[in-house]
């Protein structure tokens, strides 16, 4: 069953990566596996927003009743989805609308193939940390390197002075973390995970949000400025 074979894919991918922290030979080759994680992820969003775009098409004109629900998800459709979109399609008379839905069973296997070639890359690295809400960049590279690393915690809190952190977490997003005792090197790396946002873009959302809000403060502080009563400015003799 397509939906099993999937997740059994995913669930090898983290047996192998639980136990595979010795396949990564350096930090260059950890840098270099975890970007190519980052770009796939982006791949996969891609298409999985090219999914939705031609559901919503295909829903623009139709009945309540006629119109297609898939869930956004970073996997794609699952068997019953993909069974009802293949029955669609031969019923569909309309060319307009079963080139729609034939689109979306292509992507969605495009998303399949992405998602093997995600698990080869996945199973090269150590398991990453999946952020829970309440998480810190910094909390859980701390606790990597000292509870795993058995770094003493003015050694540990070097490292991570001396490397970038990402303030904006996301529940999803994985932490991606790296040490080699032997050469002393410590690297991290947070990418989009299950998370329907990268890194990238919901830093930006937050700096945006900051950005209005402390323009709308500013608005706010200038509008009770003008509307203080004027001082007492008559001259005394």
């Amino acid at each position: 069953m397509r939906i099993v074979e999937r997740w059994m894919t995913l669930m090898l991918a983290v047996v192998i990566a639980g136990c595979g922290e010795k396949k990564v030979g350096s930090i260059e080759e950890f840098n270099g596996l975890v970007k190519k994680v980052q770009k796939k992820n982006e791949e996969i969003g891609e298409i999985n927003k090219e999914i939705m775009d031609a559901v919503r098409q295909f829903n623009a004109s139709r009945k309540a009743d006629d119109q297609l629900t898939i869930p956004d998800t970073m996997l794609g459709l699952n068997q019953d989805q993909l069974k009802k979109i293949q029955d669609m399609v031969e019923k569909e008379q309309d060319l307009t609308y079963r080139g729609l839905l034939t689109q979306i069973i292509d992507k969605d296997k495009q998303i399949d193939r992405m998602n093997e070639e995600l698990t080869e890359i996945k199973a090269r690295l150590p398991k990453p940390h999946a952020v829970r809400m309440g998480d810190s960049h910094y909390d859980v590279c701390m606790d990597f390197l000292t509870k795993e690393k058995n770094l003493p915690r003015d050694k540990a809190a070097k490292f991570l002075e001396e490397t970038a952190l990402i303030d904006e977490l996301r529940d999803g997003f994985n932490i991606w973390l790296y040490y080699d005792d032997k050469e002393g090197v410590f690297g991290t790396f947070v990418t989009q995970g299950t998370a329907r946002i990268s890194p990238n873009q919901f830093k930006y959302t937050i700096r945006k949000m900051q950005l209005e809000a402390a323009k709308e403060s500013g608005k706010e502080e200038a509008m009770k400025e003008m509307q203080k009563a004027p001082g007492d400015t008559m001259a005394r003799p």
